[in-house]
């Protein structure tokens, strides 16, 4: 399964799926970035549009975790907004986790996920 492939599908098959953000959460969260604070390890990004990218861009540049909720956006722009952060991810060397349909954690260079 290619990258490009995941939007559209059924999700996974999972005896029991636990929710990152609730919907209420979701809601009343900043537009953009959640409420965590500047210095946390993982930041939290619930972005609006396209142009929110660069925001999630620095923070991975800051050789901090990003969790991206894609539920926002129209298909098209997820599918934009989740190639550029690929591109930036692989510049940097770091990787891409699936943590349900829509939610990413992209993880820079030297950061390790259990």
């Amino acid at each position: 399964m290619g990258l490009f492939d995941l939007f559209g599908k059924e999700p996974r098959e999972m005896k029991e799926r636990t929710a990152y953000l609730t919907e209420k959460e979701t809601e009343r969260a900043v537009p953009f970035e959640s409420q965590d604070k500047k210095d946390a390890p993982v930041s939290v990004f619930v972005p609006t549009s396209f142009s929110d990218v660069e925001t999630i861009i620095d923070r991975l540049k800051e050789g901090k975790n990003a969790v991206v909720h894609l539920t926002r956006l129209k298909k098209e722009t997820a599918v934009r907004v989740l190639d550029l952060l690929s591109g930036a991810i692989y510049a940097l060397g770091g990787g891409i986790y699936e943590m349900e349909k829509e939610v990413f954690m992209f993880s820079p260079s030297g950061v390790e996920i259990n």
